[in-house]
Formats: C-alpha cells, sequence, structure tokens
C-alpha cells in the first residue's frame, strides 16, 4: 500500500475516514540508526508538516534517542546490551503527537522536573543541561512513566502559529 493510499483510508480501513500520516520504528539505540531514522521520520512528513514543526521534531527526537544511546545500554557485560527504541509519530489536527518507548535504564526523576536554562559563563559553558530543557519547551503535554523494564515517554510537538495544519 502506497503512502497515498494509506492516507485515503483512514482508520481501520474504513474509506469515508480521513486518514492522517503516521511513522512507526523499532529500533536499535545507535547513533548511526538514529540519524537514519531522523531522517525517514523527515522524509515521512515532509509533504504534511511545515518546516518550522518539523524541524522541532526533528530536534526532540534526536536529543531524546541520541541519549537513549548514550545513557541506557545496560547489563554488566562489555558491550553492554543496547537498548531497543518503539517510535510512533501521528499527525492530527493540532500537531504531532508521539510516542517512544525502550528498554534501557530508568531516566532519572530530575530529568522530568521543569526547567531552566544552565548558568551561561562566557568561555565556559558547561557541557550538559540544555538537552531536557529544549524538550520541554518545544513539546507540550510531556509525560514520563516506567513500568517493568520500559520507559514510556509521550509528547506532542504542535504546528507552528503560522497556518500550518
Amino acid at each position: 500500500m502506497t503512502a497515498h493510499e494509506d492516507r485515503q483510508t483512514g482508520a481501520v480501513g474504513f474509506k469515508d475516514v480521513p486518514g492522517q500520516p503516521m511513522f512507526h520504528r523499532v529500533l536499535n539505540a545507535q547513533p548511526m540508526i538514529v540519524r537514519a531514522t531522523l531522517m525517514d521520520v523527515r522524509r515521512r512528513f515532509a509533504r504534511d508538516v511545515g518546516d518550522d514543526t518539523l524541524g522541532r521534531l526533528e530536534l526532540v527526537l534526536a536529543e531524546l534517542m541520541n541519549n537513549v544511546a548514550e545513557h541506557a545500554p545496560t547489563g554488566k557485560e562489555r558491550p553492554r546490551r543496547v537498548p531497543v527504541i518503539h517510535l510512533c509519530v501521528v499527525r492530527h489536527n493540532g500537531g504531532l503527537a508521539c510516542a517512544l518507548t525502550d528498554d534501557g535504564t530508568s531516566l532519572p526523576d530530575e530529568c522530568v522536573l521543569p526547567r531552566s536554562l544552565p548558568a551561561a559563563i562566557p568561555d565556559d559553558l558547561p557541557e550538559g543541561g540544555f538537552g531536557w530543557f529544549l524538550i520541554q519547551d518545544l513539546t507540550q503535554a510531556l509525560c514520563y512513566y516506567r513500568r517493568e523494564s520500559r520507559n514510556y515517554l509521550a509528547f506532542n510537538i504542535p504546528f507552528s502559529a503560522d497556518g500550518e495544519g
């Protein structure tokens, strides 16, 4: 089924229900695979979503999936086990709804607390602290929980105010 046919069938195959573009991928949390997935997301939504919204989505997903790749490998064996990420993005009337799950280590509690930018000291910018600020600033309805051995994160990227959608 082509992407156009997929859009035409809509929900549960009813021809009269308008469909929305959707992206789903299961991937290993490795930098090159994350990069390829981000390029695939951009290609999937390029015709249906404006550049501003797509850029914000890409930035948030890059930060989240690269965090999983960098911080969530599990196990004491070397090399450590690479987490598996499940990603789903759906276009809706107000923006892009996103769900991301992984089987890596638990997200530290402080990550989902409200953030502000780290102090900017000229010629001595801190190494970290910007990612979760950006994620919280660019998303709406951000929620996280962990059940058993999986992390669940969901959020919305609203359409930009330029009449998109």
